[in-house]
């Protein structure tokens, strides 16, 4: 049974896998207790699997769906995983019973569902993971569901403005190294800006792996790529990453992970350091770049659930040094927009232009060359 004890909370927790779905529970006094809710809770969860199962066949939504997050889970990120997770959560309600038939989803079912979403943004992501789904569904279940149609590819995108991510100023980004914390928050802010990594690269580098201090290249691995394999990317160190990695060599605990988290004794991934950057914005003084509210559950003493509405600000994050550097680089440093997008490591430069907001320059050209002459015809015709 997979029953263990939280050192830094003090209380026992259970967790366990049933048809591709984990189920858990923490807060127990005792071993004895947290074992006890455990084998009742597995007890109620294969009671309910056997009746849902028996009543659809093989090609319930349910355990179709549970099939798909298995695989996903070795494929994607925990944000994109985590998003898939909430878009069937959310999806699942919507259908007559959560063991619903995979093959008799309609278009409709699927159109309704996505016009209960507040915005378009939403509406266009919802209808991209479902449709990555049900592409998946037809792939696998080939023989099982030989006229499977993905219900998606009837239901058309809606348009939507997206809103422009505004990088940090110089003065903000230098403001976040002064206050960041000596140790993990300064480096892995500088290692950021060194590298224009993503922090999810950046959390995956190993010592003998990907970091080679002779020929002063590290290697990124990313699966920003099709299907979400993994690939690397090499690139260079300048004299500060490599002063910054070869003290983090000379100091490390371990010799696997350029950045462990000690108190997990495994490497840190980037939903354990969402708060990391907002507080050192805080500390910097950067005001918040946006709001947004949060849902939070809450269970009354009878067992009841209360959702709260929670309002949060937001502030830079990781990524948002990304985008500062590569348009630093190019506005700044007069780096050229195809290094930059080597740098950033994009398979084309037009992801390049629209990351950075650039304009070429041959269309800058084209028109300096029209400037004034139409604007002249017609102040000169208003004065005669």
């Amino acid at each position: 049974m997979t029953v263990w004890k939280d050192k830094t909370y003090k209380y026992w927790v259970y967790q366990f896998r049933h048809l591709g779905r984990k189920y858990g529970e923490r807060g127990f006094d005792t071993r004895r207790d947290a074992v006890a809710g455990e084998s009742k809770r597995r007890e109620d969860v294969t009671k309910q699997g056997k009746v849902t199962l028996a009543e659809s066949g093989n090609t319930g939504f349910r355990k179709v769906a549970y099939e798909y997050l298995e695989i996903a889970e070795r494929n994607y990120v925990k944000d994109v995983l985590n998003r898939k997770k909430v878009v069937f959560k959310r999806f699942i309600v919507t259908l007559p019973s959560v063991e619903y038939p995979i093959e008799l989803i309609t278009p409709q079912q699927v159109s309704a569902y996505l016009t209960t979403l507040p915005s378009n943004s939403q509406y266009n992501e919802h209808r991209h993971e479902l449709s990555a789904f049900f592409n998946w569904v037809k792939r696998i279940y080939v023989r099982t569901l030989p006229q499977f149609f993905n219900p998606c590819l009837n239901v058309e995108a809606m348009t939507y403005v997206e809103k422009e991510k505004k990088p940090p100023t110089m003065e903000e980004v230098q403001r976040m190294i002064v206050a960041a914390n000596p140790g993990d928050e300064k480096d892995l802010l500088i290692v950021c800006l060194q590298t224009l990594g993503r922090i999810d690269e950046i959390f995956r580098l190993r010592w003998m792996e990907d970091v080679n201090f002779e020929k002063r290249l590290i290697i990124l691995w990313t699966r920003k790529r099709k299907n979400g394999k993994l690939e690397p990317d090499a690139l260079p160190m300048n004299d500060d990453l490599y002063e910054i990695l070869m003290h983090r060599w000379k100091t490390r605990k371990q010799d696997k992970w350029v950045f462990y988290d000690e108190t997990k004794k495994d490497r840190y991934y980037d939903y354990r350091l969402s708060s990391m950057m907002a507080n050192i914005c805080k500390r910097a003084g950067i005001d918040p770049i946006n709001h947004t509210q949060w849902h939070i559950t809450r269970k009354k003493k009878n067992g009841e659930k209360r959702i709260e509405l929670k309002e949060v600000d937001q502030y830079y994050g990781f990524h948002h040094l990304r985008h500062f550097m590569a348009t630093y680089m190019l506005d700044e440093e007069k780096v050229s927009l195809k290094t930059v997008s080597t740098l950033l490591r994009h398979k084309n430069v037009r992801t390049t232009e629209i990351y950075t907001h650039t304009v070429d320059v041959s269309q800058l050209a084209a028109t300096d060359g029209i400037k004034g002459k139409f604007t002249s015809k017609k102040d000169n015709a208003l004065q005669g």
